[in-house]
């Protein structure tokens, strides 16, 4: 009888400890992609800059800083696809959570427990919302701002001249205007993105009991 107990007791322990586990790794896989974030930031300033040196460059100069612009915008729309896979599988590790834990909630037979493990779940909904709405929006932004930078690529490289440049100045304007956006958009994401995973991990911050 004690050996059953026992054992029964160590399943009661294993099955617990499953959860933290979980939680961490959500938390993890988060904050893997707000790295993935910071990357692609600080490559869109790169790109800009590269981009905004070439209209004063002396003719000497400028297909070496055209040159500069079109590394730097393979490597943004490489940063770009590393943070949109980092995105996929941080969502998708996050749903499976959050299914695990609204199983594992129904099995709660105390009404307190119940209420108080949903309104936990309650007060994560809205930060996982915050994420979606501001990074949603920095994907809008994003994909005609990463079309644009493309398209001017495409058109100094036929025209690299001072008429090219005058050609290309508004363009060239709406990108640093499209870029600041989209960096603003990243940023309000990176900040849920850490208020959610500083709420799911094991001892991180929370405002229920």
């Amino acid at each position: 009888g004690f050996t059953l107990a026992l054992m029964l007791g160590m399943a009661v322990f294993v099955m617990g400890a499953a959860a933290p586990n979980q939680a961490e790794k959500v938390a993890q896989k988060m904050l893997d992609f707000d790295k993935a974030l910071t990357q692609a930031t600080t490559q869109i300033d790169a790109t800009l800059t590269s981009m905004n040196a070439i209209p004063s460059a002396s003719a000497a100069d400028m297909a070496s800083k055209y040159k500069d612009f079109t590394s730097q915008v393979k490597k943004l729309q490489s940063m770009a696809d590393k943070a949109k896979s980092q995105s996929q599988k941080s969502a998708a590790q996050r749903e499976e959570y959050l299914k695990q834990w609204q199983a594992s909630q129904a099995k709660i037979q105390n009404p307190d427990l119940q209420a108080a493990s949903e309104a936990r779940r309650n007060e994560l909904m809205p930060k996982i919302e915050a994420i979606k709405t501001s990074l949603g929006a920095a994907k809008e932004t994003f994909t005609p701002f990463m079309q644009d930078l493309n398209d001017l690529v495409l058109y100094l490289g036929n025209n690299l001249s001072a008429g090219g440049m005058t050609g290309a100045q508004p363009l060239m304007e709406k990108c640093n205007t499209d870029g600041a956006t989209v960096k603003n958009d990243i940023t309000a994401g990176q900040a849920a993105i850490k208020d959610l995973a500083n709420s799911i991990a094991p001892g991180g911050t929370t405002t229920s009991k």
